[in-house]
């Protein structure tokens, strides 16, 4: 590690040793490089053991970059610090320790469609109907109890009002209970069962206090507070802990992440140091200026600015296209100028976009003129039928008491065993606490099904048995060739000649290499650890597979990473920022932190854009310029034109500058807009001030959603009756 690498702050973060410490880093201002050469000080020059080191970030992509950057920095390494994402390093402890809560150390992890799978099963159980509520929002609600640290326990379901939470609360209960039966355990639980084994096992917790000597949290303003429990029980015994994070980069409140555990960490941890990195070394200083202007309107954040020794670079471009059709095609024209007369590689440009249906007509456009794209976070390799058929006999013969995995495969490729027999194999089992395999195996000797149905069951179990022997035998490798072949999957391809089976024929082939190479890599490696690695996979480790494509993503989903040239489509109120965010103060100022983070992915070029209409889940939708445009100091910002702008009446020059939170002034691009357009400000004369959140009718039968600030309630008026003004 050279001194001369580091600018001053990032040399007192690395030097810090003792007692806890912040350090807020700015986008692009080289934490990674920091928080890596703080380990390897640790460890060269303080003689700190790497086994002693616990390094904690947010994606599998960022650990691993992480430990690579360590060990070439430390030529001989013997032992390596625990550098992993939470997920994976609460599951490495339960894998050690679980058995202390009653699990087995062979359970398995459920995906969200093995969750689903069992929280139907749940509910069909309760007798709820699953038409009033819906599965996946139960789910959810779940996932969010969790990760609000609320046990089953802890809920008192006297308190909740009728609805999906009470609802919710009713299953948790249950789905807790199905989920330990099956041996099986959901992402949320990799965490909470974690925290219950450091405060409920007083060995385990007094040896992982004792081995970790220095603890660093990365991407510390993503945390909910299950993650924080966990730092909080791992630094106890001495209280070296160091967070890295950006307040500014807070982006994923939906999913349990509290601002509130960065904003707070000096009077959690008293006596803390905290230290700023506000240089950023990745983009011009017009797009930083541009970003910090945005995020800079929000109240809730820790005071800094950030500052580059780069160019000034290009102006940030911005267009209003007429619809999303038009906007399509103004990017696409865009991206064949740069990468023909730039000779910009289409790998280091991005489209970022709000939601996921966004991409359609971007899609459309990149496929008529043949530029080669990649959605990243679309169906990943994993998640693929073909692959979790598979996966599935793997992990039944793993773990024979994952029933929503057999269930899976029970009858797949078709074995005449009817969904009745399975309802009352199913039933007699719950009666008689069995798992669904062992409800299999005495289906006959019980006369639970007629004989022929028996007959099919027993050669079903008895496949089952076959693959097993073949499992505790042979190599992985061939142990999945036993699968293919054995259960008749491979042959139920075969026998139809089309693309679809051609397609999932080649995807086994390349799952057959991906199993073969994890074993190359390590001989040592088993099934259980294979299984492992794919579950706790996330969206972003996929990116980068694909070379001379551009990447499309959601705004969520770029985070961590940069390009030399950014677009940003759908910069209206109603998009970003989101329509329901515009009415609850802390979810607006989290969208917009995440245009702040979408703008600071950039490193040469920003576009911009919006549309005066577009096509959304079905609804046209007409909507005024982003407010957050208002913040964009007016000299760094320059007004492009769109394909179709010949079409429109032209708009006015823009300028930057404006208060946010106001309706775009006269000489704001369509200022006029279409009336009652979503996030335009109204006046109702009974119900006060009010910002249009939905739209819905044509101009004779037209009706708003509206949300009064006042009342903190949303209605839904009939616009030719409710005497609405607008502001």
């Amino acid at each position: 590690m050279s001194p001369q690498n580091l600018n001053p702050q990032q040399l007192q973060a690395v030097r810090h040793i003792d007692g806890p410490l912040m350090i807020v880093a700015g986008a692009g201002s080289g934490k990674t490089r920091v928080i890596t050469s703080r380990i390897v000080h640790l460890i060269r020059e303080k003689q700190v053991a790497p086994d002693h080191i616990l390094a904690i970030t947010f994606t599998n992509k960022a650990a691993a970059e992480m430990l690579e950057r360590v060990r070439r920095m430390l030529t001989r390494l013997p032992d390596a610090p625990w550098i992993s994402t939470f997920h994976a390093f609460c599951l490495r402890i339960l894998r050690r320790h679980i058995a202390e809560l009653g699990y087995s150390n062979d359970f398995v992890i459920y995906d969200k469609k093995d969750q689903l799978a069992l929280v139907k099963q749940c509910m069909k159980s309760l007798s709820i109907n699953t038409e009033a509520f819906a599965p996946k929002s139960i789910l959810n609600q779940i996932s969010t109890f969790k990760n609000d640290f609320i046990l089953p326990q802890d809920i008192d379901r006297q308190s909740l009002p009728y609805g999906k939470k009470l609802k919710a609360a009713e299953i948790y209960g249950p789905y807790q209970k199905a989920l330990q039966e099956n041996q099986a355990l959901d992402f949320d639980d990799l965490l909470i069962l974690a925290v219950r084994l450091f405060r409920e096992v007083d060995s385990v917790a007094r040896y992982y206090n004792e081995k970790f000597r220095y603890l660093l949290v990365d991407e510390f303003q993503d945390t909910n507070a299950v993650q924080y429990q966990l730092v909080r029980l791992l630094s106890r015994r001495h209280n070296n802990v160091c967070v890295v994070g950006d307040d500014d980069q807070s982006i994923y409140q939906w999913r349990g992440a509290d601002l509130g555990n960065i904003l707070n960490f000096e009077s959690d941890f008293p006596g803390a140091t905290v230290i700023k990195l506000e240089e950023n070394y990745r983009s011009t200083q017009n797009i930083l200026r541009a970003a910090g202007a945005v995020v800079r309107e929000n109240v809730k954040r820790k005071d800094k600015t950030l500052w580059t020794q780069n160019e000034k670079g290009a102006p940030v471009v911005y267009f209003r296209a007429g619809d999303a059709v038009d906007e399509a095609e103004t990017i696409c024209e865009h991206i064949r100028e740069l990468s023909g007369k730039e000779n910009i590689s289409l790998d280091d440009m991005a489209v970022l976009y709000r939601l996921n249906a966004q991409s359609r007509a971007l899609e459309d456009a990149l496929n008529k003129k043949s530029i080669p794209h990649q959605v990243v976070g679309g169906l990943k390799f994993y998640e693929r039928k073909e692959i979790k058929d598979i996966m599935a006999y793997m992990r039944v013969v793993l773990n024979p008491a994952d029933s929503v995995a057999l269930a899976r495969i029970v009858n797949l490729p078709a074995r005449g065993i009817g969904k009745t027999s399975l309802e009352k194999i199913s039933t007699w089992c719950g009666q008689h606490r069995l798992s669904l395999l062992e409800g299999l195996r005495r289906a006959g000797e019980q006369r639970l099904v007629a004989p022929a149905a028996a007959a099919k069951i027993a050669a079903f179990t008895g496949l089952l048995d076959r693959l097993a022997t073949a499992y505790h035998n042979r190599p992985m490798q061939e142990f999945l060739l036993e699968i293919y072949n054995r259960t008749g999957y491979l042959e139920m391809l075969q026998k139809t000649d089309s693309r679809e089976n051609r397609e999932r024929l080649a995807n086994l082939e390349e799952f057959y290499a991906a199993v073969d190479q994890f074993a190359e890599q390590d001989q040592d490696a088993s099934l259980k650890e294979f299984l492992d690695s794919k579950s706790l996979a996330a969206d972003i480790d996929e990116y980068g597979e694909s070379r001379g494509v551009l990447r499309l993503m959601t705004l969520h989903t770029c985070k961590g990473l940069e390009f030399r040239v950014v677009f940003i489509i759908g910069m209206e109120n109603g998009l970003l920022p989101h329509s329901s965010a515009m009415q609850n103060e802390d979810e607006y100022e989290e969208e917009r932190r995440l245009c702040y983070v979408g703008f600071t992915r950039a490193r040469q070029r920003l576009f911009i854009s919006n549309a005066r209409q577009r096509k959304i889940f079905g609804n046209t939708q007409s909507n005024f310029p982003s407010d957050f445009l208002q913040s964009i100091p007016g000299d760094v910002i320059e007004r492009g034109a769109s394909l179709g702008s010949r079409s429109f009446a032209p708009a006015e020059n823009f300028s930057g500058n404006g208060p946010a939170g106001r309706r775009p002034p006269e000489n704001f691009p369509d200022a006029g807009g279409p009336a009652y357009a979503i996030g335009a400000k109204v006046i109702h004369p009974k119900f006060g001030t009010g910002i249009v959140i939905k739209r819905e009718g044509g101009e004779d039968d037209l009706k708003v959603q509206v949300f009064f600030t006042k009342l903190k309630q949303r209605k839904t008026l009939a616009v030719n009756l409710a005497n609405l003004i607008v502001v």
